[in-house]
């Protein structure tokens, strides 16, 4: 007969297509009770104003997990006996309503915070992140946030391309004006859209850092990182990643891809330098686009740095809880 395998070698998810699929191979489970960290998706591109298809973001993202969370070789844990991490499922939507979904986004994000769980939210077009923040501003007050982007994402009303309130290109301008987040504690990295000049000149600035691409990619890691946790200090934090951080060569599938851009091992290396230690309560991975994604290479970024962000996030909570045992 043939043998079992040993028990530290436990069967897994193979995405095969037909399995029940969750964020890398995390337990599936809607019940928030002494939950730490719960993952959820929100399947919406209403506010795209380029290529459209982040909606299907999340499912995407399920189906195409090569590699777990639960050990983090340089960070040096292994979070699975530790601490309960799940895939919720996701939000649900009305769909074809803008400000209907954006107060379910609301309301959905503040019951995982209700229930003392880490939301970590996979999108969906950066529009998103507006109505996560109301949620976090009904915790916490002013939230302070590290954005990794290629766009600052701070367009004014009459900049929006659509016309519209709100877009995928103007959240934070949105969320500074009413107050969610402190930009005086508030750093964007990693953007090579627009002249400095013009960004002075057509955005408010609140206070905000800016990393631009072409100063990131001339300092170390270590520097980087230095520049975040200066600017974030011990505020309550979210970080938002849209994967048009990355170059296009690692991310081609996203919607306003723009060249000059980073590596994941950049990304990565960024995290694991910045994160360790700051109060982070919250994080989201947006813009993933399936379509223009043909040989999956956005896929394996962004599950990838997803799963960076989620380790960095429970490295924070186990060092706290050895603190409170202590």
């Amino acid at each position: 007969m043939l043998e079992r395998i040993p028990e530290r070698f436990q069967p897994r998810n193979i995405s095969d297509g037909n399995a029940l699929n969750s964020f890398l191979n995390l337990d599936y489970c809607t019940d928030l009770e002494g939950v730490d960290i719960a993952l959820a998706g929100i399947p919406f591109d209403l506010a795209t104003s380029n290529r459209p298809g982040t909606k299907m973001g999340p499912k995407y993202l399920r189906s195409r997990v090569y590699k777990g969370c639960k050990v983090d070789e340089v960070l040096d844990i292994n979070i699975g006996d530790k601490l309960k991490i799940v895939d919720t499922g996701d939000f649900k939507l009305m769909g074809g309503y803008l400000l209907d979904d954006f107060a379910l986004i609301t309301e959905q994000t503040k019951k995982i915070l209700d229930a003392g769980a880490t939301p970590v939210i996979v999108g969906g077009d950066h529009s998103i992140t507006f109505p996560e923040l109301a949620a976090y501003y009904q915790v916490y007050g002013p939230m302070a946030m590290i954005h990794f982007d290629s766009h600052l994402d701070t367009g004014m009303y009459h900049m929006s391309p659509t016309k519209e309130i709100y877009t995928h290109g103007n959240p934070f301008s949105n969320a500074m004006r009413k107050g969610f987040l402190d930009g005086n504690h508030t750093i964007q990295i990693g953007i090579r859209t627009g002249s400095p000049k013009m960004n002075d000149e057509y955005t408010e600035n609140y206070g905000r850092e800016i990393l631009y691409a072409k100063e990131l990619h001339a300092i170390s890691y270590e520097e980087a990182a230095e520049r975040i946790r200066r600017k974030v200090g011990n505020m309550p934090c979210l970080v938002t990643f849209d994967i048009d951080f990355l170059d296009p060569a690692y991310a081609p599938g996203t919607g306003t891809p723009v060249t000059g851009g980073f590596t994941v091992y950049d990304a990565m290396m960024i995290l694991e330098n910045a994160l360790p230690g700051l109060n982070i309560v919250g994080a989201d991975m947006v813009e993933v686009e399936p379509f223009f994604d043909p040989s999956e290479t956005t896929a394996i970024s962004a599950n990838n740095v997803l799963a960076k962000l989620v380790t960095c996030i429970a490295y924070n909570k186990l060092t706290e809880k050895e603190k409170e045992q202590d």
